[in-house]
């Protein structure tokens, strides 16, 4: 008779720790915006698909940009395209190495870009300019989630159960 409660409390005591590993161990991958001023998760969005676009207003001459990104095998980021309507200050005025410059629509393209990197800096101006997030279809407006004159870091990771209850589901925005 002894040996039911013992393995209830065996059963309860194997459960806990599972249940304790799930919360904390990093699982699916994520878009994760970093604040740069704490270190935490500001906002996330689970990887459901690995192409995004960062689309935003130029501050300077006020023209829409769209910059096309693919998330690699191991996380890093790809720079695949640049679409943009002004060679003004801040912007490419040709395609680098192994790129192609395209002008059509009175847009200008810079296709066939392989630029790798871990992450990137995104800063919220407090101007009332788009920024926007692209993925799968949907497009969030990040100036709605992140708080404006904040930059953040941007980048791809694994995060726990624990880690996405920290920080904004953008999807739930």
């Amino acid at each position: 008779m002894e040996s039911k409660p013992l393995q209830l409390s065996f059963l309860i005591l194997v459960t806990a720790i599972l249940l304790f590993i799930a919360a904390w161990m990093p699982l699916n991958k994520h878009y994760v915006f970093i604040d740069n001023k704490t270190g935490n998760i500001a906002a996330h969005l689970p990887v459901n698909a690995r192409d995004f676009q960062i689309e935003y207003t130029h501050s300077i001459h006020l023209s829409e940009v769209i910059e096309s990104y693919k998330v690699l095998p191991d996380n890093n980021l790809r720079m695949v395209e640049l679409e943009y309507e002004d060679f003004n200050i801040g912007m490419p005025s040709n395609a680098g190495e192994g790129e192609t410059f395209v002008e059509k629509d009175g847009k200008y393209f810079i296709t066939g870009m392989k630029r790798e990197l871990p992450d990137f800096r995104i800063f919220i101006g407090d101007i009332d300019a788009g920024l926007s997030f692209k993925n799968n279809g949907r497009k969030y407006d990040l100036k709605k989630t992140l708080t404006r004159g904040e930059s953040y870091t941007f980048k791809v990771q694994r995060l726990s159960l624990i880690q996405q209850l920290r920080g904004v589901n953008i999807d739930e925005q």
